[in-house]
């Protein structure tokens, strides 16, 4: 979700940090569910998302994008016109009453993409920092022609910001999914791993230490990640910085490079959040 940007939503990132000691591999998979090698660490913030049906994301740990984030210098397909909206009303984000979080894209009426097409972004409120934990539990029932669905983190500092993508999927019928760390917000220091992404429920955790990040896909004790990423195998790597933070992003784009042509697709399209879990 790189060249997506954060535009007006940075205000309303905290500068709050906060800091765990989890180690790499066998924690435990969540709270509550201590193992025979660790017990389950401490949670450092977490959103179940039980609240009632048709109530949007608790507002004091989510900030809901009003407006898809325009790009510099467009290619065709992340003009104005090829990108669907962003909206906040309760259609397009809220909690179903069985324990998710629901963020919906659909389809309307109109003459362009940007018209006919509307969903929904995310951003926590809360930030966390080296030596935290990250970990959701998602269900993609959106991998459709135009669909864009990814988790990620940002620090959208325009010097030394970045970007860790745990999962990213491409309705484009051209790019790979995959998991992505972006050491630069402008595309020149990043590192990615191809894998396939379902519509089944999925656990997603990345563990951030100084010496770099751990993968997991349905983490259980003893799994090996299925990816690391080490702090030194960039030209850069701003996550080490003094005071740097990201805050956690769900979202489904339509269109855009990612995205493109949602023509055939099916909507309305959904992904649900479980939950999301730092520690």
């Amino acid at each position: 979700m790189l060249m997506l940007g954060l535009g007006a939503a940075a205000a309303a990132l905290p500068a709050a940090t906060a800091h765990g000691e989890p180690l790499p591999g066998d924690l435990g998979p969540g709270p509550g569910a201590p193992t025979p090698e660790a017990a389950a660490p401490p949670i450092l913030w977490q959103d179940e998302f039980n609240g009632p049906a048709g109530s949007p994301p608790d507002p004091a740990s989510w900030f809901i994008v009003p407006q898809r984030e325009t790009i510099r210098n467009p290619v065709e397909w992340d003009k104005p016109f090829n990108m669907g909206r962003y909206v906040t009303d309760q259609e397009h984000v809220f909690q179903d009453g069985n324990g998710n979080l629901v963020i919906r894209a659909t389809e309307g009426p109109g003459a362009n993409i940007q018209e006919k097409f509307a969903s929904a972004k995310i951003i926590g409120n809360w930030r966390g920092g080296v030596g935290t934990t990250w970990e959701a539990r998602v269900k993609l029932n959106c991998l459709t022609n135009g669909a864009w669905p990814a988790f990620w983190l940002i620090n959208d500092n325009p010097v030394r910001g970045g970007e860790v993508d745990l999962f990213e999927w491409y309705g484009n019928q051209d790019w790979p999914s995959g998991t992505t760390v972006h050491a630069r917000l402008d595309g020149t220091q990043f590192q990615t791993f191809k894998h396939p992404i379902d519509s089944n429920w999925h656990t997603w955790r990345m563990t951030w230490k100084p010496e770099g990040m751990y993968f997991w896909r349905d983490y259980e004790p003893g799994m090996e990640p299925f990816w690391t990423v080490r702090a030194d195998s960039l030209g850069e790597w701003p996550f080490n910085d003094p005071g740097f933070t990201m805050a956690p992003v769900f979202n489904i784009a339509i269109g855009g490079s990612g995205g493109r042509e949602p023509a055939g697709g099916n909507y309305p399209a959904e992904m649900l959040v479980d939950w999301i879990r730092v520690f």
